[in-house]
């Protein structure tokens, strides 16, 4: 009978001295799962991160190629010019908070450059109030849009840039209306002022060969055209 409980007593305290230890290997294996998960957390976090920032360069390669790729004087080709034009645009420069009227003369020539468009290098004077700002120009037309940047003949740090719409006078030969927003800057002062300017130029040829009707325009419309349009407007 004493032999019976004493054999009790020792698994009694082999299973007290034994639990411990059981529990330690089970809080272990926890420990090492949750250390396992959060690194496998870590990798695939860092896997996204690595190809979201790929999927960035490659979008802002894109981007660079396509700005690249546009019409620039820096990568059109030298072309002769055919046309040249001569006109006046006038409207309002904002200095200081206030309006005051402005006028831009335009004298310059066009080359068409394929069927990309056609570049314009000229001359432009700017003038408000009493001052008088000489330009050299260069820029762009395709379609009805149109470009132009320059640089002050007397101080290279003064730049005008010009971005508008330009369309054939209807029932006037060789006529087109423009209509600019831009700004004259000056670079290092880092003084700007917004223009917007209207007016409209006349188109001549610088060749014999070219037809003066040439458009700079690449399609005309219809009279039909124009009032199913205003219809559509109004």
């Amino acid at each position: 009978m004493n032999y019976t409980k004493m054999i009790s007593a020792l698994a009694i305290i082999m299973a007290i001295v034994i639990a411990p230890s059981s529990g330690a290997f089970a809080q272990t294996d926890i420990a090492s799962d949750e250390v396992n998960y959060k690194q496998i957390y870590k990798d695939e976090r860092k896997q996204l991160i690595d190809s979201l920032k790929e999927q960035r360069n490659d979008i802002k390669t894109q981007i660079k190629e396509f700005r690249d790729s546009r019409p620039t004087d820096r990568n059109l080709p030298e072309v002769e010019p055919t046309l040249g034009f001569s006109g006046l645009t006038s409207g309002w420069a904002e200095i200081g908070g206030k309006a005051y009227p402005v006028t831009l003369s335009l004298d310059g020539k066009a080359g068409q450059v394929g069927e990309r468009g056609w570049k314009i290098s000229g001359t432009g004077i700017a003038q408000v109030g009493e001052r008088t700002v000489t330009f050299d120009l260069n820029g762009f037309a395709k379609k009805n849009h149109i470009g132009i940047k320059g640089v002050s003949t007397d101080n290279e740090f003064v730049v005008i840039h010009l971005r508008g719409h330009f369309a054939p006078i209807a029932d006037s030969d060789n006529s087109y209306a423009l209509a600019f927003k831009g700004a004259v800057a000056n670079t290092v002062s880092d003084i700007k002022v917004p223009l917007v300017l209207v007016g409209d130029v006349q188109t001549f040829s610088l060749d014999s060969t070219v037809d003066e009707s040439t458009q700079l325009v690449e399609s005309e419309i219809s009279e039909s055209e124009i009032e199913e349009l205003l219809d559509d407007l109004l």
